[in-house]
């Protein structure tokens, strides 16, 4: 009866308009304007923020909250306090005069003097702003915030060495309200980010001589490699002074003016040595048309020679290309590829910044571009859905190049780990992981293969069909793992309420082996092989078994099933999972030589 009312559920679903099953049925309306002045050599930045802020949920709210996450890379904020729980001891040991802060200097809302408090003191990576009255439903307000902010020495998704910066965390960001409520979380190692989607409009006064890069489309100013005339974006409207950067640039300075449309976020990145290259875009549809395309920057310095003579900017040019024809059209104008201070990669719409040109660096960051980047999810809540979401694509990205063997160290690692009793549910918060280690197998690691394992699954024509399903339907919106399983039952046609809890909500463990194999010769010269097949643990997956060069699927729900196999040569052994499919607890089982 369960399975009945499952499948009637999943009729409705499929007549309902997508629209209507959305986990989150509202975004709130921000527009950000932004003028914000660095100087050198202190590395302080002055900033003031116009935000129209417009509560589009059906609740009144009384208090707006506001990340300051330049706040988390210094002593004895939430994010120290962690490491310290790990003995590291980056950020609770650096000095007056290299540890970041970003701190308001005025506040008003609706020209109303307002004042920030703190309520996860001593950490001030969340602030609260109590209104002078609630917002209601349809309402809007202006908030306007002044402060003064510094980068960290140790750079840490952000940064600053010499004249560099790494602007990734710089202003104070609206947090997201949903409809659960507020999802005002500390910044903390394990975990990222999540915003609303608005505009932002950025008018940055730096030294004449820097180059920079950033999320938006540079519209007034030069921002060191293309020079751009007044009102050549007329879409941009006129820059509305809001009375921070007054009069004309100083002498030895410029103003460079970006604006970004729909987008959750807004980075920067400047430096004077940094070398400029730029690849345009054309695409061609099925029927020939040609159309422009978004261009990529890519921003490094002299000495980065392998991203130069368009290495880096090439590699970014095909993967967001090859990710155009797996979810659909890129949603904005440009993509910035710039090289940072700090290893690795981290992603912002609009812009990536990398410690390295590495092809499989520059996959994963651009593929953020798309998951997490115009299907934003929470990634403190759900980081499974873009870090493991994004590898699974990274790999696959390798596999579409050649690559046979690009998944056996992931399955060789995962099961050490499961061996090892490292393992912990996937769906869990970010917080909740018992160590960094655990953290990113569970986020990054496993939720990859469990992609793999899907895709395999449904097919990967019916997997295609549910990337491009779900980017139809939730571009640029907030989305949950909810969400992307309502889109792959409804295109993929089946249930898939079992896969998705016993892989993502549970750590069930999955062990196949073949217990015995025996061949016998039949009257006419063919060879039928018997295996037992064993299933051990509490989770199961059609399994494929390998007999001399025949192949055939099992369903393996079964404790233990006997499969016969005719083969016109005797085989020599039988394997399960030959592909390295499955998360197996003990692979070593998985084969045995024919007796």
């Amino acid at each position: 009866m369960i399975r009945i009312a499952r499948l009637f559920a999943l009729a409705l679903l499929a007549a309902v308009p997508a629209a209507a099953q959305r986990s989150q049925t509202f975004q709130q309306g921000v527009d950000y304007r932004i003028e914000a002045r660095l100087d050198e050599p202190s590395g302080v930045l002055h900033g003031r923020a116009r935000l129209r802020y417009v509560n589009r949920s059906p609740d009144a709210l009384d208090t707006i909250y506001v990340h300051q996450h330049l706040n988390a890379f210094r002593p004895n904020s939430a994010w120290a306090r962690r490491e310290l729980e790990y003995g590291e001891r980056r950020f609770t040991d650096l000095g007056p005069d290299d540890h970041a802060y970003e701190r308001f200097t005025a506040v008003t809302v609706d020209g109303t003097a307002a004042r920030a408090v703190y309520p996860i003191a001593p950490d001030s990576t969340v602030a609260a702003i109590v209104l002078p009255r609630p917002l209601a439903p349809g309402g809007s307000l202006t908030l306007v915030m002044d402060w003064d902010a510094r980068l960290s020495t140790l750079p840490r998704r952000q940064g600053r060495a010499g004249r560099h910066y790494d602007f990734a965390q710089w202003y104070p960001r609206i947090a997201v309200y949903e409809r659960t409520g507020w999802a005002e979380h500390p910044l903390l190692p394990q975990g990222e980010f999540y915003g609303e989607f608005g505009r932002y409009d950025v008018t940055l006064d730096v030294a004449a001589d820097q180059v920079v890069g950033s999320t938006g489309v540079a519209v007034e100013g030069n921002p060191g490699y293309q020079p751009v005339a007044l009102g050549i974006v007329p879409a941009a409207g006129p820059a509305e002074a809001l009375g921070f950067l007054a009069g004309a640039a100083a002498e030895g300075r410029k103003r460079v003016r970006m604006v970004a449309d729909s987008v959750h976020h807004f980075a920067w990145s400047a430096d004077p040595r940094y070398i400029h290259e730029y690849v345009s875009r054309t695409l061609v549809d099925d029927a020939g048309r040609t159309r422009p395309a978004p261009g990529i920057h890519a921003l490094f310095l002299p000495e980065d020679t392998s991203w130069a003579r368009q290495a880096a900017v090439r590699r970014t040019y095909d993967a967001l290309t090859w990710l155009e024809t797996m979810f659909g059209p890129y949603a904005w104008p440009q993509l910035t590829n710039v090289h940072r201070l700090e290893g690795g990669g981290t992603e912002f719409p609009m812009m990536v910044m990398n410690g390295s040109a590495s092809e499989g660096l520059i996959v994963h960051e651009v593929t953020h571009q798309y998951l997490h980047g115009m299907l934003a999810n929470n990634e403190w809540r759900e980081g499974w859905m873009d870090e493991g979401f994004t590898s699974f694509m990274t790999s696959y990205y390798r596999e579409m190049k050649g690559d046979t063997a690009v998944w056996r160290g992931t399955m060789t690692a995962l099961e050490r780990l499961e061996r090892a009793d490292s393992t912990q549910a996937i769906a869990l918060p970010a917080e909740e992981f018992r160590s960094p280690a655990i953290f990113s197998a569970m986020t990054y690691t496993k939720p990859s293969a469990v992609f793999r394992m899907l895709r395999e699954y449904v097919g990967e024509d019916t997997f295609k069909r549910i990337l491009r399903t779900f980017f139809a339907e939730y571009r640029l919106r907030h989305v949950t793992g909810a969400d992307f399983q309502e889109v792959a039952e409804r295109v993929s046609r089946r249930d898939l309420d079992w896969f998705f809890d016993q892989w993502i909500t549970r750590t069930d463990r999955l062990d196949y082996s073949v217990s015995q194999a025996t061949s016998t010769r039949l009257p006419d010269g063919r060879w039928r092989t018997s295996v037992i097949v064993d299933r051990s643990g509490a989770a199961w997956m059609p399994v494929v078994l390998q007999v001399g060069g025949r192949t055939q699927t099992l369903d393996s729900r079964a404790r233990r099933q006997t499969v016969n196999v005719t083969t016109a040569d005797r085989p020599a052994e039988v394997v399960l999972d030959p592909e390295w499919v499955l998360i197996d607890y003990n692979r070593a089982n998985n084969r045995a030589a024919v007796q």
